[in-house]
């Protein structure tokens, strides 16, 4: 058991049996939660505790090794989070699914990174990286009546221990639809609805803070159909800055990085997106 009460040890040996314990460390989802908390009581080697004995009990899991990156750069040991990240890559998109693309943009276009595309965002003049993009998803919602409905979460994971000025902080949300299944465009969806869902919104505890984005392109009449042709979601791009700084971006599909030839300016109708901070 660690301080914080995370059991972080597993029985070993040919008599040994599954245990409460052992259970707990073999629950990817308990695994995750329980080392963000240990990392927001600074109790990093606890952390690395938890999640190398959760990484022998489920091998090459994207999720729990992507944990002992984040903790890795946390405590400022770059070339072992490098190795962790280097590990993701290696399983390959399909097993590592969401943590390949985020593997990717921590690597780089470095000699560390493994035959991937460079997803890498410029950091401030200085160098130095404030916040990070973490694995965005976006779940479609089947129980609206009509139209598409998709919900964008977007985590925002603090660089490190410096504390953050969330008025200091912007970020750029762009959806895109498919048009007549021939080509891609800038959606004609109304002004997506954003909303926090960590509170309160200060980058302390955990060093992470969850967006949610939500996307909904109404059915079309005739009339629009005509007009911008039949439509359906297609993607997002995403870019986060910092102090006028971009800090990362983020895009499904990768292509959509290209969109935009100069980052921080948006296409007419196209609003940059955040919700307040306080709720």
């Amino acid at each position: 058991m660690s301080a914080s009460g995370f059991p972080t040890t597993a029985p070993s040996g040919p008599n040994s049996k599954p245990d409460a314990a052992t259970a707990l460390l073999k629950d990817v989802n308990y695994v995750i939660t329980a080392a963000q908390e240990l990392r927001g009581l600074s109790d990093m080697q606890g952390t690395l505790e938890l999640l190398r004995k959760a990484d022998e009990l489920t091998p090459a899991h994207p999720a729990i090794i992507a944990e002992m990156a984040q903790t890795y750069e946390q405590m400022g040991i770059t070339a072992k989070a490098t190795d962790a990240w280097r590990r993701i890559q290696l399983l390959g998109e399909t097993k590592a699914g969401i943590y390949f693309e985020l593997a990717s943009r921590r690597l780089g276009a470095g000699s560390a990174a493994v035959g991937a595309p460079a997803l890498s965002a410029p950091s401030g003049a200085d160098g130095e990286k404030f916040l990070r993009l973490g694995a965005c998803q976006a779940t479609r919602d089947f129980l609206v009546p009509t139209g598409e409905r998709y919900v964008l979460h977007v985590p925002i994971s603090r660089a490190g221990n410096r504390p953050i000025n969330s008025q200091e902080l912007n970020l750029e949300v762009f959806f895109f639809d498919r048009v007549n299944n021939e080509k891609v465009a800038l959606t004609i969806a109304p002004e997506p609805v954003e909303s926090w869902q960590t509170a309160p919104v200060d980058w302390n505890g955990t060093g992470e803070e969850l967006l949610d984005v939500v996307y909904h392109l109404p059915a079309l009449s005739a009339a629009e159909i005509q007009q911008h042709g039949r439509r359906s979601y297609y993607g997002y791009m995403l870019r986060l800055y910092y102090n006028n700084k971009l800090q990362d971006v983020a895009a499904e599909p990768r292509d959509l990085l290209e969109f935009g030839s100069t980052p921080g300016t948006a296409p007419a109708g196209v609003n940059p997106l955040l919700p307040p901070m306080s709720r």
